[in-house]
């Protein structure tokens, strides 16, 4: 196979990432991030009942690319806007 991954597809759901800019640059160590806003993504819906079970609070997450780093990860979320006001255009 000769095709390049493309880090800013979603590997649970295969969308193209939303460009996030990041309010806190300390907390999350680059200015942009790039988060699956799919709110039918697998990851995400899944996010809902485990992290009920697991820790018994109402919250998911969304998948999460550092294109500074190269770290994928959790981005952690309450409702189903959260981070959604942070999206720019790249």
């Amino acid at each position: 196979m000769s095709e390049e991954h493309d880090p800013t597809i979603c590997p649970h759901c295969g969308q193209k990432m939303s460009r996030w800019e990041s309010p806190a640059v300390e907390s999350w160590g680059s200015e942009y991030q790039y988060i699956c806003f799919n709110d039918e993504c697998g990851y995400y819906v899944r996010g809902w009942d485990h992290t009920f079970r697991t820790i018994g609070i109402r919250a998911s997450y969304r998948h999460r690319y550092d294109p500074n780093t190269g770290q994928t990860g959790p981005f952690p979320v309450k409702s189903e806007e959260d981070g959604k006001d942070g999206i720019v255009p790249e």
